[in-house]
């Protein structure tokens, strides 16, 4: 689903109820601000293809915390979609080709072939960077397995970003 379509569904249908409670407890678990990177977040409708989304062009960061999803969840949604705002904002083909060498997937995909992002170098990147900035037991991608040391696989500007909760 395009980003638009998803974002003008969110303002129709609006976000479940104790999302916005959700939302700020996981938020004080993400170390990253994404205003950091000129980000800003909102709560929208849940969406059952779609946790999260990223709009890299209005650089807005939309959650869609599901009724009953525990903060650490959301965290870890935020925390990737943050991931994919660094991408965005700071790192250049060498720096993704470096990724994916230290992730022992040189070969992988950096963007995501037909809306997969979790099978893509971006969405491994996203998801270790999760890792790293609100630990949490989930992890979704399937371009490498789950990593010892999620911070040491990270650009260095990546491990240090300021604000947030933790």
């Amino acid at each position: 689903m395009a980003i638009a379509a998803v974002l003008a569904a969110a303002a129709v249908a609006g976000p479940a109820p104790g999302a916005g409670e959700v939302t700020a407890r996981a938020r004080a678990l993400v170390g990253p601000d994404p205003a950091a990177l000129g980000f800003v977040v909102r709560v929208g409708a849940p969406d059952p293809r779609v946790r999260a989304s990223t709009d890299l062009r209005r650089r807005v960061i939309v959650l869609r915390p599901r009724a009953g999803d525990l903060p650490h969840v959301v965290a870890h949604d935020l925390a990737h979609e943050v991931g994919h705002a660094y991408d965005h904002r700071r790192m250049r083909d060498g720096d993704r080709r470096a990724y994916l060498a230290r992730r022992g997937a040189p070969g992988a995909r950096w963007w995501p072939a037909g809306g997969d992002d979790y099978a893509s170098g971006a969405g491994d990147f996203a998801e270790v960077f999760a890792l790293c900035h609100a630990p949490s037991p989930v992890f979704r991608s399937r371009v490498a397995p789950y990593p010892s040391d999620p911070c040491g696989l990270l650009p260095a500007g990546a491990r240090r970003l300021p604000g947030g909760g933790r």
